[in-house]
């Protein structure tokens, strides 16, 4: 992921990652209590914070990459600040953990969550959304090399309880994003800093926006499923 690099063009390119902040974020808000403090991680330029604050919640946001967080402190001033990679140690205590499109990027989630957990106060609830399969499923039958490690969401509830966390509830969006074209797409995947580095070379990704095009041309343009997951989990016992 290359999120420092790509974030003054972040937003252009996240669509479908604010819609389905939106949607984490009424999840959040029906366990938020009035007033309370919430730690969000990896928040980016701060679609899911503006929701929270907006709501009364005081939040204090987090980020790994400085360029990220730094447009995210211009976009949403009410919230507090800080840089801080969650996948690299225990986070700050807190009563509710949240984060919207972040969980994905771990090489090793399990120990992240443990770490993830261990920071939760008693009585504490994490919520986390990230994407998940079948999530751009067109773009991967044809290109299966990515930077993601893809899970079912069998699969992601299955190492929240691992990581010794009761789901407490766990739900699943799908959202049919179109694009004018495979060109497209891939601009806004690579913008969005969601591709790594890639050995197709140009003639090879060339092809693979053609075959894009002729497999999944809809009127107007080409369409891609986007799929969404979140869970909400609590220490178990």
């Amino acid at each position: 992921m290359r999120f420092d690099s790509k974030a003054a063009g972040y937003d252009q390119h996240a669509g479908p990652q604010r819609e389905f902040a939106a949607q984490t974020a009424s999840v959040i808000l029906e366990r938020a209590k009035s007033g309370g403090c919430v730690l969000e991680l990896g928040a980016g330029t701060g679609a899911l914070t503006r929701l929270l604050c907006g709501a009364g919640l005081r939040v204090l946001a987090t980020d790994g990459s400085p360029a990220m967080q730094s447009l995210g402190q211009q976009a949403v001033p009410d919230a507090e600040w800080g840089v801080f990679d969650a996948f690299a140690a225990v986070p700050p205590a807190a009563d509710l953990q949240v984060s919207s499109g972040l969980l994905q990027w771990a090489a090793q989630p399990l120990p992240v969550l443990g770490r993830w957990a261990s920071a939760l106060l008693p009585g504490g609830r994490m919520i986390h959304s990230f994407p998940c399969l079948p999530c751009l499923d067109e773009w991967r039958s044809i290109v299966p090399d990515g930077p993601l490690v893809w899970r079912d969401r069998g699969e992601w509830v299955a190492i929240f309880e691992e990581a010794g966390l009761e789901v407490v509830q766990e739900c699943q969006w799908t959202r049919i994003v179109h694009y004018p074209g495979a060109l497209d797409l891939v601009r806004s995947m690579h913008e969005g800093g969601m591709t790594g580095r890639t050995r197709m070379g140009t003639g090879g990704l060339r092809r693979a926006m053609r075959e894009y095009g002729a497999r999944f041309s809809q009127a107007g343009g080409v369409g891609a499923t986007w799929v969404w997951q979140l869970i909400e989990a609590r220490v178990s016992g």
